[in-house]
């Protein structure tokens, strides 16, 4: 199972690289912009889709300027209820509401279907609000999906850039025997889709002559890296998530 899984992982990836070179770059040129300004880049997802903006939050390797955008409503945590949360309509304008979002800024909404309320309202606020919207998503299972939101639109009919991250349709990419299917991969591929991008944004800031604000381990011997992660969130520290 192992390595079909493995198998199924790698292909996915690698229609990732040969067919969404070109989206990616144009993402991470919007948000490079929007960070040499003085920006932050906001990622946002509902249930797994929420996994993808904690992985970049603070992330060795990563930039100390992402926002993830949480709603412990639509945590995987939330278990069925998650479900009717994700659907209900009204639920991503409260907590727009909490966010300070500016424009000209880029905000990542992830959703594999790309067709339930939230993260289809949630796109639409952003947009109101003066953001640029990259959307992550399944190109065709949403084409495949009927739209839940009231305004008849999927996610990636109103993103300015799209991210398809090529998965199966229904997420699951092995078959068994008994005619179902497991092993999930929008979780692996998104995580890749997302690290790629902040990797992408520091080395155009760097080509800009800018330090990119990317954090180190603090993990490893020998390298006093705390102090200076200190120093690269400093300025991001009224912008991006502070929690206990």
């Amino acid at each position: 199972m192992l390595d079909r899984y493995v198998d199924a992982a790698s292909h996915a990836l690698g229609e990732v690289a040969a067919t969404q070179g070109e989206a990616l770059e144009e993402a991470a040129r919007l948000a490079a912009a929007a960070v040499a300004a003085g920006g932050v880049l906001h990622l946002f997802g509902a249930g797994h889709s929420q996994l993808l903006a904690l992985d970049a939050y603070v992330r060795a390797g990563g930039l100390a300027c992402v926002n993830p955008i949480l709603d412990p409503a639509l945590s995987p945590a939330t278990g069925l209820e998650l479900a009717r949360v994700e659907r209900t309509s009204g639920r991503a304008a409260a907590i727009l509401e909490g966010e300070d979002l500016r424009p000209g800024e880029v905000v990542v909404v992830v959703s594999n279907s790309g067709v339930n309320a939230v993260p289809v309202e949630f796109a639409l606020g952003c947009r109101e609000r003066g953001l640029r919207v990259v959307a992550l998503t399944n190109l065709e299972q949403a084409k495949r999906t009927a739209p839940r939101h009231p305004s008849g639109v999927r996610l990636h009919e109103l993103a300015d850039v799209v991210i398809d991250n090529r998965c199966p349709v229904g997420d699951a990419a092995v078959g068994l025997a008994s005619g179902d299917r497991v092993g999930p991969l929008t979780t692996v591929v998104g995580a890749a889709v997302v690290a790629a991008l902040c990797a992408r944004v520091a080395e155009l800031l760097l080509e800009q002559g800018r330090r990119p604000p990317v954090l180190a381990s603090q993990n490893l011997d020998g390298r006093p890296a705390a102090a200076d992660n200190a120093e690269l969130l400093r300025p991001y520290l009224g912008r991006v998530r502070r929690r206990p």
